[in-house]
């Protein structure tokens, strides 16, 4: 579905800054950091974060910070990663089970096999 389509059925405008930023999210199968935002948009810092805070807002984005920086994609489901202290290697893994609670993300740190 294209970015335009997907803010339509969310009940959000389709800004051209929006689509650009649900197709970059939709185009990648990990976390986008705000870094790489800047680099295939052009727009000011300023519109990208507003932006990115609306698609929070409805839930339609997930946010992660990862050593201080900030990392983006869609919240189609629940997310668990492991992130390697030393390589930076990023994982997706299961989530934990957590009776009564709804998770949106999770981020565990520690040392990979490679690295411990």
């Amino acid at each position: 579905m294209d970015g335009a389509t997907f803010l339509n059925e969310h009940s959000i405008a389709p800004t051209p800054i929006r689509v650009s930023i649900i197709e970059i999210l939709q185009a990648n199968d990990k976390p986008i950091s705000y870094d790489e935002f800047l680099t295939k948009i052009k727009a000011n810092k300023t519109t990208i974060y507003r932006n990115l805070d609306i698609l929070l807002d409805k839930n339609l984005i997930i946010k992660n910070e990862i050593d201080h920086k900030s990392f983006y994609e869609l919240a189609d489901h629940a997310k668990a990663y492991f992130v390697c202290e030393t390589c930076h290697k990023l994982e997706e893994i299961e989530l934990p089970k957590l009776p009564g609670k709804s998770v949106k993300s999770v981020v565990i740190k520690g040392l990979c096999e490679k690295c411990s």
